[in-house]
């Protein structure tokens, strides 16, 4: 009778050694809604822990969620809640100053010290947008520039001017305006002469009438 209730008890201790051994993944479930993302997707993050009982003091309490990246670094972590049905959803966005790596990002979720499942998905940085030349920016600037003060330039200049080469400079023919213009340089000069003598001969013409007067009164 001994050796049968020694048999039995080791065959229980067997089975929830092998339980607890082999059937803990089974227990705890962790699952993604893609097996690749992009920099900026939603990671939504859904399970069960199968066991779960809500009245239960020891088995009532949070699974906790780590994720890692490729070089084992911690980009997250957190306590998601579990329903009455034990199961249990989050979301992470893929973005951020941690997400630095292209390749295998794991998820892993433990509920209690010996209770943890895994599952990865690959992850994959986006394309920096191509930003065009600054030269060529800067040529465009300067040309628009170069043409407005060529303008501001040619408006500035007066009447019987034009621009050349930025400079101001008088127009090579310019028409007489109608009317008498002053006379200049050796034609004033003729003028000046001629009048003198013009005056200077009336003047001689009144002297000699003047001394034929005297000479017939005497």
């Amino acid at each position: 009778m001994k050796t049968v209730l020694l048999l039995a008890l080791s065959a229980i201790i067997l089975s929830q050694s092998y339980g607890f051994a082999y059937g803990a993944e089974d227990i705890v479930t962790v699952v993604t809604d893609a097996s690749t993302y992009e920099e900026g997707d939603m990671i939504n993050i859904s399970g069960s822990v199968s066991d779960y009982n809500e009245s239960d003091p020891y088995r009532n309490f949070d699974v906790t969620l780590r994720l890692l990246a490729p070089n084992n670094n911690i980009i997250n972590i957190s306590q998601v809640p579990l329903d009455s049905s034990g199961s249990y959803s989050t979301s992470i966005p893929a973005q951020g100053p941690l997400w630095k790596f292209d390749g295998d990002y794991t998820i892993s979720v433990s509920h209690g010290s010996d209770r943890n499942a895994s599952t990865t998905f690959i992850f994959v940085l986006s394309e920096a947008p191509v930003e065009e030349p600054i030269e060529e920016v800067i040529e465009i600037t300067e040309e628009e520039v170069i043409e407005v003060t060529e303008e501001e330039q040619s408006e500035g200049c007066g009447e019987g001017t034009h621009l050349e080469d930025g400079i101001c400079v008088l127009d090579e023919t310019i028409e007489p305006t109608s009317g008498s213009s002053p006379t200049t340089g050796f034609s004033a000069w003729v003028y000046s002469i001629s009048f003198t003598i013009l005056i200077a001969f009336a003047i001689m013409i009144v002297l000699y009438a003047v001394s034929r007067g005297s000479k017939n009164k005497t």
